[in-house]
């Protein structure tokens, strides 16, 4: 009898312990599944929205920043080198070069706004090149928990040493636009650059290059005087959280 009695408790502790543990594995396989969170009270999950490609647009232009009248002197070291950096930052968290409309990658979908938009304009008698980016700046919140390459946010922008809002600044000052910046993370998300590059001399050289505050007009543009000589110029720019993008060649 106590045999019988010590079986029968033995077998109801296990049906107890199998018990709590499908419980226990079905609330961790809830929590995991897709970003789903069920409001307290309710029981239903719901979904968090990604933000889309339209919520970072801002279509049209903003008042144009003049990157200079006089000829830039090419090459310019300074420019070279922050492009170098922006170069290798993109080689490093995203292993590849420039996004691009028909090859952006893990950024697909993301075209609209973070694609250059390059046109010629006539400026006080002058042709420039004017570069816009249809995207928010400013402290926003769009996507400021992960980034779509799956990082955080303000680690993605302190490893990138990208520009605080305090450091931003004129970088139509050469002295101004160079080098690691402040290590300090980044907590909004804007364009901080804007260059051009074009062959001069046969060699492919840096022949413009704006850095932007945090607290510039959206979207942000500029106007670049070019050198003598250039026939086509390939714009780029830089998100602190979708990287660097490249548009198609402009013929000047």
């Amino acid at each position: 009898m106590t045999t019988a009695k010590s079986m029968n408790r033995r077998a109801i502790l296990r049906t107890l312990v199998v018990t709590i543990g499908a419980a226990a594995v079905g609330r961790a396989i809830a929590a995991c599944s897709d970003g789903a969170s069920t409001p307290a009270g309710t029981g239903t999950p719901t979904k968090t929205p990604k933000p889309t490609d339209q919520d970072e647009h801002v279509q049209g232009t903003s008042p144009p920043v003049n990157a200079g009248d006089d000829l830039p002197k090419v090459p310019n070291q300074v420019w070279e080198a922050r492009v170098k950096q922006l170069e290798a930052e993109q080689t490093r968290l995203y292993a590849r070069g420039p996004f691009v409309r028909g090859d952006a990658g893990v950024m697909s979908g993301k075209e609209n706004s973070h694609e250059p938009k390059a046109s010629i304009v006539p400026v006080n008698g002058k042709m420039k090149v004017q570069i816009t980016v249809e995207h928010v700046m400013g402290k926003n919140a769009l996507d400021a928990g992960v980034s779509d390459a799956g990082k955080d946010a303000a680690a993605d922008a302190a490893d990138a040493s990208l520009l605080d809002a305090g450091d931003a600044g004129d970088a139509g000052d050469a002295g101004d636009a160079g080098g690691p910046r402040d290590a300090a993370p980044a907590v909004i998300h804007f364009i901080t650059t804007v260059f051009l590059r074009a062959t001069v001399n046969g060699v492919d050289t840096v022949v413009g290059l704006w850095e932007f505050n945090a607290t510039d007009a959206a979207p942000p543009t500029v106007q670049f005087t070019l050198p003598v000589g250039v026939t086509s110029v390939s714009a780029y720019e830089w998100c602190t959280l979708h990287g660097l993008w490249k548009a198609s060649p402009l013929a000047i």
